[in-house]
């Protein structure tokens, strides 16, 4: 059952990263294609923007807990991959048996060690 369930959410929480990536893609794409030649001007408002960002981060410590929150409410596809691999770890990463350690490892000299 670990198996089946591990595999579905790896692929449920994949497929929705992959169209969560894309989508972003296509926006910035998109976006960049409208301005044109403009587009050097946006970079100059965009570390602006970027500056004001972090001095209303720094100022109050309430907005930064709720886009920390809000960051993480938007990484929930990857969560559920993870929660997929943990799921399949003993099927993907077998642990070897006590015997089979054994058989393999048998009683030999290292390398520079002598009987």
């Amino acid at each position: 059952m670990n198996n089946i369930l591990g595999t579905a959410l790896l692929l449920f929480g994949s497929a929705l990263s992959y169209l969560r990536v894309e989508t972003a893609t296509e926006h910035v794409t998109n976006t960049l294609q409208s301005y044109g030649l403009d587009v050097f001007g946006l970079l100059p408002a965009v570390g602006l923007a970027s500056a004001r960002l972090l001095q209303d981060l720094t100022l109050s410590h309430g907005s930064a807990l709720a886009m920390l929150l809000g960051f993480l409410l938007s990484c929930w596809p990857v969560a559920v991959s993870l929660l997929g691999a943990v799921l399949l770890r003993d099927s993907l990463f077998p642990s070897q048996s006590e015997n089979a350690y054994a058989a393999n490892n048998y009683d030999s000299p290292t390398f520079g060690e002598r009987r």
